[in-house]
């Protein structure tokens, strides 16, 4: 939530929501919808688009924090079948306009380690106290990330 509200106050314009079936937006209000690790709706996001707007995805690669994935093997893996569920979803909807991949490596204190595995669909699933004690967590992890705009069809 506190990234939600960080979000919204980035800019005057800005707006950010979490899964609302509806979302509380007028249809085609929105000239963007950013996607980031996140559920898709591809119906919502295709009704609250103006026909010019774009919708962003953005979502791991495999190699999206391998370090910290190799080091504690019950954090979630990244499903291979994930970009084809992707196209599935949203083809109906919308159409590629770009693809970026983002990848880059960054050092992490212990405690920005452990935040970051809090942050993980796997967190619930892990004792925190235990990952803090046993080593397991490395110092440096790889961002890897696809960003993809698409167009409403």
């Amino acid at each position: 939530m506190r990234a939600l509200r960080s979000t919204a106050r980035a800019h005057e314009r800005a707006a950010a929501v979490t899964w609302v079936r509806p979302f509380p937006l007028a249809d085609q209000l929105a000239d963007v919808v950013l996607d980031v690790f996140a559920p898709r709706n591809p119906s919502e996001f295709h009704r609250v688009l103006r026909p010019t707007g774009r919708l962003v995805v953005v979502r791991p690669t495999g190699r999206h924090l391998a370090e910290l994935r190799g080091q504690v093997p019950a954090l979630v893996t990244i499903d291979p079948a994930k970009e084809q569920r992707l196209f599935t979803a949203l083809t109906p909807f919308f159409e590629t306009s770009r693809t970026e991949q983002v990848e880059y490596a960054t050092f992490l204190t212990r405690t920005q380690a452990l935040d970051l595995v809090g942050m993980t669909p796997s967190a619930r699933h892990l004792n925190r106290a235990d990952l803090a004690g046993n080593g397991l967590l490395p110092d440096q992890v790889t961002v890897s990330v696809l960003a993809t705009a698409y167009r409403p069809r």
